[in-house]
């Protein structure tokens, strides 16, 4: 019963919608008509402000993601070597990017999953994150790519990394990983259910949305999407 509850407030917490809220209160906007439509970082640091994309990457990072298994481990007692300690962060990466107060819309979850790796395994974390800020700095255009091929590599490393560099032992790692891949690409494949454009092939926008996390080839026309505008 009591891990019940803990999925549940998992859940729950993964769903609040730290983005959404920010754009409103500070823009007055709702950021799933803006831009890319994901109620995320990026997107808030688009529309609404630099200083502000600190703030929701913070609230992802530490108190979603980092948040959900130190509560879990450290409030309601779940053993660091128990495989129930991975159900929190993949719960609350799925609140994340389906949130119920969003009907079912959301974020990418990355900065969340990027949380939990800090907690797991700041060298893992660490190593995604160079591989990320890495690419980048090669071609910047490029972001999505390199966060799907930081994202990609993290089955690889958990199975790579010492268990004594890491808090969860053997597979479980690696399976966990693995679930975050799995919720990260279904994500971006489903682009908060938006429909596929009818005037690009289908197979053309699917390649797009999950190697490129839009439905376009230009990504500025992508990012700099705003309500009423043509084009």
């Amino acid at each position: 019963m009591e891990i019940a509850v803990l999925y549940i407030a998992a859940f729950l917490l993964g769903s609040i919608p730290t983005a959404y809220i920010i754009g409103m209160l500070v823009k007055g906007i709702d950021l799933r008509r803006y831009g890319s439509g994901n109620v995320g970082a990026n997107n808030v640091n688009q529309h609404v402000g630099k200083k502000w994309m600190v703030v929701q990457a913070l609230s992802d990072l530490l108190v979603k993601g980092a948040g959900s298994i130190w509560l879990s481990v450290y409030a309601a007692g779940v053993p660091w070597d128990s495989p129930l300690v991975v159900g929190p962060p993949l719960l609350v990466m799925a609140g994340n990017n389906w949130s119920p107060f969003l009907k079912f819309q959301g974020g990418r979850g990355l900065g969340v999953a990027a949380g939990t790796l800090l907690a797991f395994s700041p060298l893992i974390f660490a190593i995604a994150l160079f591989i990320y800020f890495g690419g980048c700095l090669l071609h910047r255009a490029g972001a999505a790519v390199w966060a799907l091929a930081a994202l990609l590599s993290l089955p690889v490393l958990a199975f790579l990394v010492p268990d004594g560099l890491k808090m969860l032992e053997g597979l479980t790692m690696v399976w966990y990983c693995l679930g975050v891949v799995g919720l990260a690409l279904l994500k971006r494949l489903l682009a908060n259910w938006s429909p596929l454009p009818g005037d690009l092939p289908r197979r053309k926008v699917i390649f797009n949305r999950l190697v490129r996390d839009r439905d376009i080839d230009d990504r500025a026309q992508w990012v700099e999407r705003i309500p009423g505008a043509t084009g």
